[in-house]
């Protein structure tokens, strides 16, 4: 086993760079610099957190709840919140974790014997409250499900069991069609489609725009006989003919095949022409 020298646990103590937990980031690069294994470094710092010469990783810290380890502050109170028959997600926001989170810590102090939720009986006056103001939608399904858990402060989970058991009782004798969806159901699944395919529906197409004819634009015409030099350049099978003014300014370029008749030699012919 190679020893550790002074000058590497310095280093070590100098480079670590530390996480909001005091977890250190950097132990591949630092492996690879003193020439160790990650297992090697992650050990010695370890030993080093151990004695005092690097902060000691604190969990808690974290920035992410999912890698934070729960306190005993935190399970005290979810505890109590739970029993109050508060909602996972309800609990999560208090104490900024997830409602899955939650959830998970619910099951382990469940098994660990540690949480039992009490749970409080329906009066008579909350069932007659329930009963009275429960209003469903076409297709069956109860529809007020916020309002109800307000009136009776109770959770989702607790109205929504005790209106299928005054179903089963035949104390509600209203019946979800099974077969269909609820219609708020509905309309969320209408909401998350129109704006998951909302980028490809076709732009409507603008009619187009009728070309009209201007009328009241001015032409003029003016006609004048002036002296041109008009040379031809033969180069193959091409012709140009260029147009100069007799102050020697180009005024037009025509470029044509060579015709049969035309001469073949590529001479250049200088004509002197009156248009």
């Amino acid at each position: 086993m190679k020893m550790w020298t002074t000058k590497e646990v310095q280093y070590v103590k100098r480079v670590a760079l530390l996480a909001e937990t005091n977890e250190v980031l950097n132990i591949p690069e630092m492996a690879k610099k003193l020439g160790r294994t990650k297992e090697s470094v992650k050990s010695k710092i370890y030993g080093l957190q151990r004695d005092g010469d690097l902060p000691k990783v604190q969990r808690e810290n974290a920035f992410d709840s999912h890698k934070r380890p729960w306190s005993v502050a935190e399970d005290k109170k979810l505890i109590a919140l739970y029993k109050k028959g508060v909602t996972h997600e309800e609990i999560g926001n208090n104490l900024n974790r997830t409602p899955s989170g939650v959830a998970n810590r619910v099951k382990r102090l469940n098994d660990s014997k540690k949480l039992s939720r009490n749970r409080r009986s329906w009066k008579a006056k909350e069932k007659a409250i329930l009963i009275e103001n429960v209003t469903f939608d076409e297709n069956g399904f109860v529809n007020n499900y916020d309002y109800l858990q307000k009136i009776c402060n109770k959770t989702y989970q607790q109205v929504a069991g005790k209106i299928g058991r005054l179903r089963k009782d035949g104390v509600i004798t209203v019946q979800s069609d099974r077969t269909k969806t609820s219609v708020k159901s509905k309309q969320a699944m209408n909401r998350f489609n129109d704006a998951r395919f909302a980028q490809y529906k076709k732009k409507e197409k603008k009619p187009a725009m009728e070309n009209k004819a201007q009328t009241d634009v001015q032409i003029e015409t003016q006609s004048q006989m002036i002296q041109v030099i008009m040379t031809t350049v033969i180069a193959g099978s091409e012709k140009t003919i260029n147009f100069f003014s007799t102050d020697g300014q180009l005024l037009a370029i025509k470029k044509e095949p060579v015709s049969f008749a035309d001469d073949t030699s590529q001479e250049i012919n200088n004509k002197l022409a009156t248009l």
